[in-house]
């Protein structure tokens, strides 16, 4: 009996406090380096998040740029009137106004870039809208008729009104362009269509279903941090697109989102710099004499087409030498485009400690933008401090080049 009472005690004893203590430190370590694997997992998620979110930026901005580079100057064909929006250079109207940062010599700072482009209905579900609606007669103009209204479908005017800032009151004095090839400025509107003046002379002639287009003049541009005016909603810097105002377009340089009352509206978060170099036809007075031959000007008498053709540092608004009076808007045949894009937040240590990243060990130069000298001012980001806080953020770089279909 004492030998069962004694083997019954040791079969039931239970962990000593030493095994106790060895299993929760166990435990412990296994719970640590689990955390620790989840932390470093979300901050890689995030960080992979955050470069596939930065290339889609660079992306799209650079296609829709694109597509309105090679729109540009549609609508301009037997155009009757003045300029379209801002989109001039000292009065002359211009399918495409370049703004330079810093003509006079590098850049420190983006370009930005005024265009002519064409709007149409998008709206499907309610039909054709936009289109001529001349009734029985089937057309409009003729051998002795000049176009001074535009008849179209009930609520055509309603939809375009309802395409642009301001509504149907802001259609007074904005461009209208018949089939691309013929148009002038909206004098009026009424529920049956469009008044014009000046009139498109005779004998200009369109059929029923010739499409209707508001053409105006978008510029797009980098608003740099601080973002005063709050164009970036918080998020500079940011792309923008819009029609700045006729009244806020001065006569001697481009149209500048970046003032109240401008219209611009941001389209893509992170985009730091935009940096635009031309090439043109009959730009330089050395080639061909200036005469046009349909072949890019060999600006830096390579004897061939390459980078030394495309132009990046010029007064478009002045005639300084060598090109003089040679180079304008209308000599531009070719844009190459450099987007860059960067994260909109820095990327975290892949430890559980929450020390930020360096991305890149070097800053890079975008055409003739040296980031080193200035990303958005002259000297903002020259001491090593600024640099430092600059190589947080990883960037992605884009370039395209892209020719004018409409100044061929």
């Amino acid at each position: 009996m004492i030998q069962s009472r004694n083997r019954q005690s040791t079969e039931e004893s239970g962990f000593t406090l030493t095994e106790v203590m060895v299993a929760a430190a166990m435990s412990t370590a296994i719970l640590a380096a689990g955390f620790g694997a989840l932390t470093i997992s979300q901050k890689t998620t995030r960080a992979s998040g955050q470069v596939s979110n930065t290339q889609a930026t660079a992306r799209n901005a650079l296609d829709m740029l694109a597509a309105d580079i090679k729109l540009a100057g549609f609508g301009m064909q037997g155009l009757m009137g003045g300029a379209v929006g801002g989109c001039h250079v000292n009065g002359t109207p211009a399918a495409i106004v370049p703004g330079d940062n810093n003509p006079l010599g590098a850049d420190f700072g983006p370009d930005t870039i005024s265009l002519v482009v064409p709007m149409t209905n998008s709206i499907t579900a309610a039909g054709a809208l936009w289109q001529v609606a001349a009734g029985a007669a089937g057309v409009i103009g003729g051998t002795n008729n000049p176009i001074v209204a535009v008849p179209m479908p009930a609520n055509a005017t309603t939809a375009m009104g309802n395409a642009i800032p301001g509504g149907a009151a802001a259609l007074p004095g904005m461009t209208v362009s018949l089939a691309g090839a013929a148009g002038s400025t909206i004098a009026g509107v009424n529920a049956g269509g469009l008044n014009l003046n000046p009139p498109i002379p005779a004998p200009t002639q369109f059929g029923n279903g010739t499409q209707v287009y508001l053409v105006q003049c978008i510029t797009y541009q980098v608003i740099p941090p601080p973002d005063a005016l709050g164009i970036c909603q918080g998020n500079a810097p940011c792309l923008v697109r819009g029609a700045v105002p006729v009244a806020l377009v001065g006569p001697g340089g481009p149209p500048n989102c970046n003032q109240a009352g401008a219209n611009c509206t941001p389209i893509m978060d992170g985009v730091e710099d935009l940096q635009l170099a031309y090439a043109c036809d009959g730009c330089d007075p050395r080639v061909n004499t200036g005469t046009p031959d349909g072949q890019v000007d060999d600006l830096n008498l390579s004897n061939m087409f390459d980078q030394g053709d495309f132009i990046t540092d010029r007064n478009w608004f002045g005639t300084a030498g060598p090109y003089g009076t040679y180079m304008t808007p209308n000599t531009i045949r070719m844009v190459q485009i450099n987007i860059v894009a960067r994260q909109t937040r820095t990327d975290q240590g892949m430890g559980e400690a929450n020390q930020v990243m360096l991305n890149t060990t070097t800053i890079p130069t975008i055409s003739d933008h040296n980031h080193a000298t200035g990303v958005f001012a002259l000297g903002d980001n020259t001491s090593a401090a600024q640099q430092q806080a600059y190589m947080q953020f990883r960037r992605r770089i884009l370039t395209r080049t892209v020719e004018l279909r409409n100044q061929r």
